[in-house]
Formats: C-alpha cells, structure tokens, sequence
C-alpha cells in the first residue's frame, strides 16, 4: 500500500526534491556548489565527455523501451529486445541520464542528493509496478521475473524480436518521449556550458 501510495505520487516528489536541491543549491555555494570537485582539467574534460554520451544513449535508449511499451505491442508479456536484458529498461536508462548529468555538474554532494532522488522517484515505482504484474500475469512472467535481472541489464540475454512481429506506436507518446531527451541534452550543455564558460 505504502509503495502504490508513494508511486502514485512520485512526480510531486519529483517535483519538490528537485525544487529543494536547486534551492540549495542557489543559497549555499559552500556544500551544493556546482563544479566543486577538485580534479584536473583534463579529468573534468574526459567527465564532461564521458557524461555527454550517458545522457545521450540514456535517451536513446528510453526511445528504443517506448517502442515496446508505449505503444500496443502484440504480445502479452514483452520479453525481446531491452526487455530481454532487463525488467525495467526505461528506469535502468533514466539512471545513466542522472549519472551523465551527475558527471557534468561535477560535485559530489549533489550528485548524492540526485541519486537520491532518483532512488526517492523510481524504485517504489518499480516495486510497486513489479507486484501488479506478479498479480495479473500467469506463470509466464513469474519464470521471466526470475530469470531477468530488474535494474541493470544482462547484455548476454539480449534476443531481438522476430521478424514477424509487430508493434502498433502511438506517435504522440513518442513525440514526448524525443522532447524528453532533447530537454536532457539541452540541460547537460547548460550545465557544461557554463563550466566551459567560468573557464575563460
């Protein structure tokens, strides 16, 4: 009850935390400051690229999840492409995204807090998604429970899908879905921009 009651909810926690961190952020520059990791510039170079390319294949890959999920797919139990490596690729994607921009804002304090806030806003989501399956699905998606790890994918249990199968796309889910990396891309080259900028 507890899980449902805080999934239900998880876009005002969302919200709230990240209203907080920002506020935090704004008013104390000595523990929530940005950049205030002390590395070389060559390191916070080889960080800043490295976090480009998390954001960008996180989004990406939430993309290629949508396909499967937000349309309706022909089959019951989804269990090919990313569904085949892990249960929830779109939360396991979402964590490379917060990991990306963690790389770019360079501090460890409010990477702590978004990682927490990431724990704060999927993990209730996925417990409380996972036991609604195990209720409503047959033994079928119990053998695939346990055999697929939850969050952190299993590159060598990937299978594609067949080449008869088909997915029926609702074209507007995946416009939001390719707004939501545009705006994850645009954050990070904000975030690294103005590093960048503070440098010359």
């Amino acid at each position: 009850m507890l899980l449902r009651t805080i999934a239900r909810h998880r876009m005002l926690i969302l919200r709230l935390s990240m209203i907080t961190l920002i506020a935090m952020t704004i008013y104390d520059n000595n523990i929530f400051a940005l950049y205030s990791l002390e590395v070389s510039l060559n390191t916070s170079l080889i960080l800043s690229v490295l976090g480009f390319f998390l954001v960008m294949l996180g989004g990406f890959g939430r993309i290629w999840a949508s396909l499967y999920i937000e349309g309706f797919k022909t089959k019951t139990l989804i269990k090919e492409g990313p569904y085949s490596m892990v249960r929830n690729p779109l939360y396991f994607f979402s964590l490379m995204i917060f990991t990306g921009l963690c790389l770019a804002i360079k501090s460890i304090p409010i990477s702590i807090a978004l990682i927490t806030i990431f724990t704060l806003f999927h993990i209730p989501t996925i417990l409380s998604e996972e036991k609604i399956l195990l209720d409503t699905h047959d033994e079928s998606y119990r053998n695939y429970y346990k055999s697929t790890p939850r969050l952190f994918p299993n590159i060598l249990k990937y299978r594609k899908p067949k080449s008869t199968d088909r997915i029926e796309v609702k074209i507007q889910r995946i416009h939001k879905r390719l707004w939501e990396v545009i705006g994850y891309l645009v954050l990070f080259v904000i975030i690294d921009g103005y590093w960048i900028s503070s440098l010359l």
